[in-house]
């Protein structure tokens, strides 16, 4: 009875190690590399993205300002360059899709459970801004179409298309700011564990 005494009390001793050990070498806030280095990407690639929207919002305005200056030409020549830049832009979204893509494979692994909620949430919020920002590009990608038609063909006429296509284009781009603002807010809270 004695010596399962002592076999019991060791084993509680050396189960009690173990325990303080592990808590003392494993971290309690973890996040995987895969996933840090698929979000470091991902922003490289959101600012990317930004960069060449405003550009597009750029040409938009040069193109106005040529078509108030009676130079047809020239904002058919720009109007044909924003188009190759879009097609471009949407290439950015679908390499930003795969990086959202390696995030969420590793939310499960990130410790604690309340930073991968906030993970989790910040990937949900991203997702949902991927959508939003192939629809802001399908918009002006369609405006542009309508501009050069325009310039290519001075009588025709728009029938309200552009300011229809302007007013969605400005939609798109209040929610694709609603949701990078919450994917921000949440990475941010996020950090505080690591």
């Amino acid at each position: 009875m004695a010596r399962s005494l002592k076999i019991l009390i060791t084993g509680s001793i050396v189960g009690v190690g173990v325990y303080v050990a592990a808590y003392l070498i494993v971290p309690s806030s973890f996040a995987p590399p895969e996933f840090l280095k698929a979000r470091i990407e991902g922003a490289e690639l959101a600012k990317t993205i930004v960069d060449s929207s405003d550009k597009l919002l750029g040409y938009l305005d040069q193109i106005a300002k040529y078509d108030t200056e009676g130079n047809t030409q020239a904002a058919f020549i720009l109007t044909g360059q924003a188009l190759a830049k879009i097609h471009d832009a949407q290439g950015e979204a679908i390499k930003l899709s795969s990086r959202l893509e390696a995030m969420a494979r590793n939310l499960s692994d990130i410790k604690p459970a309340q930073a991968r909620i906030l993970a989790t949430e910040a990937v949900s919020s991203e997702v949902t801004l991927v959508s939003h920002l192939i629809q802001y590009n399908d918009y002006l990608k369609q405006l542009f179409e309508v501009l050069r038609g325009k310039f290519e063909n001075p009588s025709s006429h728009s029938n309200g298309r552009v300011k229809e296509l302007v007013n969605k284009v400005n939609e798109e781009a209040r929610a694709i700011n609603d949701f990078n603002r919450r994917f921000n807010q949440s990475l941010a809270e996020f950090d505080k564990f690591f």
